[in-house]
């Protein structure tokens, strides 16, 4: 018998855990004001050639992008002034299927030897970038459009090689930049993109959204907009991992003036394994905006947390010990190859003995 190929599709880097891949995404949720400005600047004929969105994961940066780029490649908005271009288009589908000879995205690549996502985004790739606007149009449309997702992995002389593109950007080129740290760009990189901040959605409308899609009960909604930083992708990771990551919070953040070591064994154990990894790094999140909410509730009676607040309202400076712990920890673990198990049960004594 013949050998078979392995048609499994390659991880992408820019998949949101438990969730649709933003050019499988067509609803937005907030943002009117940044889509308006585009909207204004494509209708004008003055539009800019680099375009730079920002704002922290999950807040819907992809997912503009994606929209975004269906309107420049020629899809067809259901309503005016708006980047409403539906599933059925022929662009979005040619999109969808990553069929679209126009559009060229960038992220970081998946290393096929190490099972890993590359930790960079290297040179080779932005040269492929230089190739792909150098080359003749492959649709009909002759506008170009390149997403990068996200310029914050962009390496050192990667960003070098995109900053000449920058500088002479080809005729009739829309190059589009993601980032959740652009303070770690080169300034001459910010300066020749049109800056798009992305705000962060009002909590009630997450809740909203959730509900609508029916991801849990109304506490666990709640417990998902309260610890999404105002990011809808953020929230819908939450509620897809909710088991995972929201139910060990819950016990955890319930049990912190009791001495019940085990409920921190079991946390560290069940995200140490190499398939937790996205419940792991939502976890650290979750849990260092967890202990500062408990420290602006010691000092104000205001609780923003998620779940109920502490019995035990400490002293605000033992919290804030504990939030720079959790901090230091996760930086630590993000950098080098530590035990897990270790890692993050050690941590959670810490805050629990703070």
């Amino acid at each position: 018998m013949a050998k078979g190929f392995d048609t499994e599709p390659l991880p992408e880097s820019d998949r949101a855990p438990a969730c649709l891949h933003p050019r499988e995404t067509y609803d937005l949720l907030g943002h009117s004001e940044a889509e308006r400005r585009f909207i204004q600047a494509q209708q004008s004929g003055r539009l800019h050639h680099a375009w730079l969105l920002t704002g922290p994961p999950g807040i819907g940066k992809a997912t503009l992008a994606y929209r975004m780029s269906r309107a420049l490649l020629g899809g067809q908005s259901l309503m005016p002034e708006s980047l409403n271009i539906p599933k059925s288009d022929p662009i979005s589908q040619r999109i969808e299927s990553r069929g679209h000879g126009n559009l060229f995205v960038v992220n970081r690549p998946w290393d096929s030897k190490t099972k890993k996502f590359k930790q960079d985004i290297p040179v080779d790739l932005i040269r492929s970038v230089g190739e792909f606007l150098q080359g003749t149009a492959a649709e009909d449309k002759e506008s170009r459009v390149v997403i990068i997702d996200s310029a914050d992995d962009l390496n050192r002389n990667a960003e070098n090689a995109l900053l000449k593109m920058l500088e002479e950007p080809p005729s009739k080129t829309v190059m589009i930049l993601l980032s959740s740290s652009p303070g770690r760009l080169l300034p001459t990189i910010r300066s020749r993109c049109m800056a798009v901040p992305l705000k962060a959605v009002p909590k009630a409308d997450i809740v909203d959204w959730l509900s609508r899609q029916g991801q849990g009960s109304k506490d666990m909604v709640e417990a998902c907009a309260n610890l999404s930083r105002g990011g809808p992708g953020k929230a819908m990771a939450l509620a897809q991992n909710a088991s995972e990551v929201l139910m060990p919070l819950k016990r955890f953040m319930e049990s912190l003036d009791t001495g019940r070591v085990s409920i921190d064994i079991g946390i560290a154990k069940s995200l140490a394994t190499q398939n937790a990894a996205v419940a792991r790094a939502l976890f650290w999140d979750v849990l260092e905006d967890s202990i500062q909410a408990c420290a602006v509730y010691s000092q104000t009676d205001l609780w923003e947390g998620a779940f109920a607040p502490p019995n035990n309202k400490r002293n605000p400076e033992k919290w804030l010990k504990a939030w720079s712990l959790i901090r230091e920890q996760k930086a630590i673990e993000a950098a080098i190859n530590t035990d897990k198990t270790a890692t993050l049960l050690n941590t959670l004594s810490a805050v629990r003995a703070a």
